[in-house]
């Protein structure tokens, strides 16, 4: 009965967030293909485009945007052309449709793609909710896989996997198989390995069970990315002038979760518009898997 009350909690949460979510896939049906978005919002703020509509985080904005800060409300995020912007009110901000030649920044290009295919990939699903509702997935029968997330991607020095642990194992069996073929199996002593030697832009897939004779269930395969170096290069150019709460969605979007939660979590930690940081942390977090933080944090940010 409680694991029903609290599954039906968060439904009626996340549905009530869903309202104020606009993605832009639902707004004009296409992916974009020069997107920017708000990271936080804090006071009346608003977007207007093709109709007025209240900002939040995570609002995809659109070419022809025009984002209203009105007295005393604050908001930061990326414009479509891949730049932070931080602004105070009273005033405005137009998003303009940008000219390709005067786009000539290689990392705000990065930003900019990366906004666009990250967005894209969720178009289907609201951005904030498409792990959250997963809360009675997880088997207790089988590790839960952590990091890196579904589909998420890894740098290409090292790749770390991480899985929560079961009761009673301390040794867990990590296989993990390349898309060329190239498949290895590893004893491991607790609940993580770092992977070296794997190939950049190429996909792998790894799954983790108890290494005992006994332990008769089928784990589960994810798959992960691994950056190519001048991605990589780019990235770490664009977190070098963000604070911690950009450089946590920018590190979300790449599919570093491990680093993006570290970013938020130390948004939190300082007071770094808290809110609006433990609404990014939450995603993060239900990405991996950790639903019931993921739960926390949205309730805490939705307080506010």
């Amino acid at each position: 009965m409680l694991c029903r009350s609290f599954l039906i909690a968060v439904l009626v949460l996340v549905l009530a967030s869903v309202c104020h979510l606009p993605v832009a896939a639902e707004r004009n049906g296409a992916p974009p293909a020069c997107v920017g978005i708000i990271v936080s919002v804090d006071g009346d703020v608003a977007v207007h485009g093709a109709a007025r509509e209240r900002a939040t985080e995570g609002f995809v904005l659109e070419e022809g945007d025009t984002v209203v800060v009105m007295v005393g409300g604050k908001c930061a995020g990326f414009t479509p052309v891949g730049e932070a912007f931080d602004i105070e009110g009273p005033a405005e901000l137009r998003l303009a449709v940008p000219q390709e030649k005067r786009i000539v920044d290689r990392v705000s290009r990065w930003i900019r793609s990366q906004l666009a295919e990250w967005i894209g990939k969720s178009r289907a699903q609201p951005l904030l909710t498409r792990s959250v509702l997963r809360l009675g997935d997880a088997s207790i029968d089988v590790p839960t896989q952590l990091v890196p997330a579904p589909r998420g991607r890894v740098r290409p020095d090292a790749a770390l996997l991480r899985w929560a642990g079961m009761f009673g194992i301390d040794t867990y069996t990590v296989e993990l198989a390349s898309s060329s073929g190239h498949r290895s199996e590893r004893l491991v002593r607790g609940h993580n390995i770092v992977i070296e030697g794997l190939t950049p832009d190429e996909e792998y897939v790894w799954k983790v069970r108890p290494a005992s004779a006994d332990w008769g269930g089928e784990a589960p395969w994810r798959a992960f990315r691994v950056m190519e170096p001048q991605e990589e290069r780019s990235l770490d150019l664009a977190l070098q002038d963000l604070g911690s709460l950009e450089a946590g969605v920018l590190l979300l979007t790449a599919g570093l979760h491990e680093e993006a939660i570290q970013r938020f979590d130390i948004a939190v930690s300082i007071g770094e518009r808290d809110h609006s940081a433990r609404f990014w942390r939450s995603q993060a977090l239900a990405d991996v898997g950790l639903h019931k933080e993921a739960y926390e944090d949205l309730v805490r940010a939705r307080a506010h």
